[in-house]
Protein backbone atom coordinates (compact mmCIF):
# COMPACT_ATOMS: atom_id res chain seq x y z
CA UNK A 1 0.00 0.00 0.00
CA UNK A 2 2.91 2.46 0.70
CA UNK A 3 4.52 1.70 -2.82
CA UNK A 4 0.99 3.06 -4.66
CA UNK A 5 0.73 5.67 -2.30
CA UNK A 6 4.37 7.30 -3.58
CA UNK A 7 2.95 6.51 -6.96
CA UNK A 8 0.22 8.60 -6.86
CA UNK A 9 2.21 10.87 -5.48
CA UNK A 10 4.78 10.43 -8.32
CA UNK A 11 2.11 10.57 -10.79
CA UNK A 12 0.92 13.69 -9.01
CA UNK A 13 4.08 15.48 -9.59
CA UNK A 14 4.39 14.25 -13.03
CA UNK A 15 1.56 16.10 -14.16
CA UNK A 16 2.66 19.13 -12.37
CA UNK A 17 5.75 18.93 -14.99
CA UNK A 18 3.72 18.97 -18.23
CA UNK A 19 2.24 22.36 -17.19
CA UNK A 20 5.34 24.06 -15.78
CA UNK A 21 7.01 23.39 -19.18
CA UNK A 22 7.17 26.68 -20.84
CA UNK A 23 7.71 28.18 -24.58
CA UNK A 24 8.01 31.30 -25.75
CA UNK A 25 5.14 30.89 -27.92
CA UNK A 26 2.95 28.05 -25.71
CA UNK A 27 -0.82 28.78 -27.38
CA UNK A 28 0.94 26.76 -30.22
CA UNK A 29 2.77 23.80 -28.64
CA UNK A 30 0.99 21.17 -27.39
CA UNK A 31 3.02 18.58 -24.69
CA UNK A 32 3.27 15.38 -23.34
CA UNK A 33 5.54 13.96 -20.51
CA UNK A 34 6.09 10.36 -20.09
CA UNK A 35 7.82 8.22 -17.34
CA UNK A 36 9.50 4.88 -18.11
CA UNK A 37 11.26 2.37 -16.07
CA UNK A 38 14.63 1.56 -17.31
CA UNK A 39 15.16 -2.04 -16.52
CA UNK A 40 18.47 -4.02 -17.89
CA UNK A 41 18.42 -7.76 -18.84
CA UNK A 42 20.85 -10.43 -18.16
CA UNK A 43 22.81 -9.11 -21.57
CA UNK A 44 22.61 -5.76 -20.52
CA UNK A 45 20.15 -4.51 -22.75
CA UNK A 46 18.10 -1.58 -21.57
CA UNK A 47 14.19 -2.16 -21.78
CA UNK A 48 11.73 0.74 -21.19
CA UNK A 49 8.47 -0.19 -18.77
CA UNK A 50 5.54 2.16 -18.03
CA UNK A 51 6.84 3.53 -14.29
CA UNK A 52 3.66 2.23 -12.88
CA UNK A 53 5.62 -0.17 -10.09
CA UNK A 54 8.56 2.24 -9.16
CA UNK A 55 10.68 1.20 -5.77
CA UNK A 56 13.72 2.76 -4.52
CA UNK A 57 17.26 3.01 -6.34
CA UNK A 58 15.15 2.34 -9.67
CA UNK A 59 16.21 4.60 -12.95
CA UNK A 60 13.10 6.91 -14.47
CA UNK A 61 13.03 8.15 -17.91
CA UNK A 62 11.40 10.98 -18.41
CA UNK A 63 10.67 11.70 -22.22
CA UNK A 64 9.24 14.95 -22.98
CA UNK A 65 7.28 15.20 -26.18
CA UNK A 66 6.25 19.15 -27.54
CA UNK A 67 4.46 19.49 -30.97
CA UNK A 68 3.79 22.81 -32.96
CA UNK A 69 -0.01 22.60 -33.24
CA UNK A 70 -0.19 25.84 -34.44
CA UNK A 71 -0.09 27.58 -38.05
CA UNK A 72 3.36 29.36 -38.26
CA UNK A 73 6.62 28.03 -37.39
CA UNK A 74 7.49 28.83 -33.73
CA UNK A 75 10.87 29.87 -32.31
CA UNK A 76 13.32 30.17 -29.15
CA UNK A 77 11.19 27.47 -27.31
CA UNK A 78 12.53 26.56 -23.79
CA UNK A 79 11.42 23.63 -22.13
CA UNK A 80 11.53 23.14 -18.42
CA UNK A 81 11.26 20.37 -15.86
CA UNK A 82 11.50 20.41 -12.24
CA UNK A 83 13.11 16.83 -10.65
CA UNK A 84 10.30 15.22 -8.79
CA UNK A 85 10.44 15.21 -4.78
CA UNK A 86 12.31 11.86 -3.96
CA UNK A 87 14.55 11.68 -7.11
CA UNK A 88 18.42 12.39 -8.18
CA UNK A 89 19.12 13.58 -11.40
CA UNK A 90 21.65 11.07 -12.90
CA UNK A 91 24.28 12.57 -15.00
CA UNK A 92 24.55 12.57 -18.08
CA UNK A 93 21.34 11.62 -18.88
CA UNK A 94 19.92 14.72 -19.97
CA UNK A 95 19.42 14.63 -23.87
CA UNK A 96 21.61 17.17 -25.76
CA UNK A 97 18.91 19.09 -28.27
CA UNK A 98 20.40 19.01 -32.42
CA UNK A 99 20.24 23.04 -32.04
CA UNK A 100 20.37 24.46 -28.56
CA UNK A 101 21.54 23.45 -25.22
CA UNK A 102 20.84 22.18 -21.81
CA UNK A 103 20.78 23.57 -18.62
CA UNK A 104 20.34 22.80 -14.71
CA UNK A 105 18.93 24.74 -11.82
CA UNK A 106 20.27 23.67 -8.14
CA UNK A 107 18.44 26.75 -6.78
CA UNK A 108 14.43 25.65 -7.24
CA UNK A 109 14.79 27.01 -11.08
CA UNK A 110 15.91 30.57 -10.69
CA UNK A 111 18.90 30.51 -12.32
CA UNK A 112 20.35 27.75 -15.15
CA UNK A 113 23.62 26.88 -16.35
CA UNK A 114 25.57 24.07 -18.37
CA UNK A 115 27.56 21.15 -16.60
CA UNK A 116 29.74 21.60 -14.62
CA UNK A 117 27.78 23.83 -12.38
CA UNK A 118 30.18 25.50 -9.65
CA UNK A 119 29.23 26.08 -6.36
CA UNK A 120 31.07 27.81 -3.92
CA UNK A 121 31.39 25.15 -0.59
CA UNK A 122 33.56 25.97 2.80
CA UNK A 123 35.86 23.20 3.68
CA UNK A 124 36.78 21.49 6.73
CA UNK A 125 39.16 24.04 7.38
CA UNK A 126 36.88 26.71 7.18
CA UNK A 127 38.41 27.94 3.38
CA UNK A 128 35.50 28.75 1.29
CA UNK A 129 36.15 26.76 -2.51
CA UNK A 130 34.62 25.99 -5.57
CA UNK A 131 33.95 22.77 -6.20
CA UNK A 132 31.71 21.24 -8.96
CA UNK A 133 27.60 20.52 -7.90
CA UNK A 134 26.78 16.78 -7.78
CA UNK A 135 24.16 15.40 -9.24
CA UNK A 136 22.08 15.19 -6.52
CA UNK A 137 22.12 19.03 -6.06
CA UNK A 138 19.95 19.58 -9.86
CA UNK A 139 16.54 20.56 -9.33
CA UNK A 140 15.60 21.53 -12.59
CA UNK A 141 16.52 20.69 -16.17
CA UNK A 142 16.10 23.22 -19.09
CA UNK A 143 16.60 22.57 -22.57
CA UNK A 144 16.91 26.30 -25.14
CA UNK A 145 15.94 25.01 -28.33
CA UNK A 146 17.26 27.30 -31.21
CA UNK A 147 15.60 25.45 -34.37
CA UNK A 148 12.49 26.86 -36.02
CA UNK A 149 9.56 24.33 -35.65
CA UNK A 150 7.18 23.86 -38.01
CA UNK A 151 3.69 23.60 -38.10
CA UNK A 152 2.83 19.69 -36.87
CA UNK A 153 7.17 19.53 -35.88
CA UNK A 154 7.74 18.11 -32.34
CA UNK A 155 10.38 17.57 -30.96
CA UNK A 156 11.33 14.95 -27.99
CA UNK A 157 14.06 15.39 -24.94
CA UNK A 158 14.57 13.23 -22.20
CA UNK A 159 16.17 12.75 -18.56
CA UNK A 160 16.71 10.24 -16.02
CA UNK A 161 16.49 9.99 -12.26
CA UNK A 162 16.65 7.36 -9.69
CA UNK A 163 14.42 6.92 -7.17
CA UNK A 164 16.02 7.54 -3.92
Amino acid sequence: MVEKRFLALFVLVLGFSVSAALAVDSAKLTGNLEAFRVVVNDEGVENFVPAENARPNDVIEYRLTYTNTGAEPVQNIFIMDPIPRGMSFVYPSATEPAAGRVEFSIDGGKTYQGWPILVKKTNSEGVEEVVEATPEMVTHVRWVLTDTFQPEEEVTVSYRTVIK
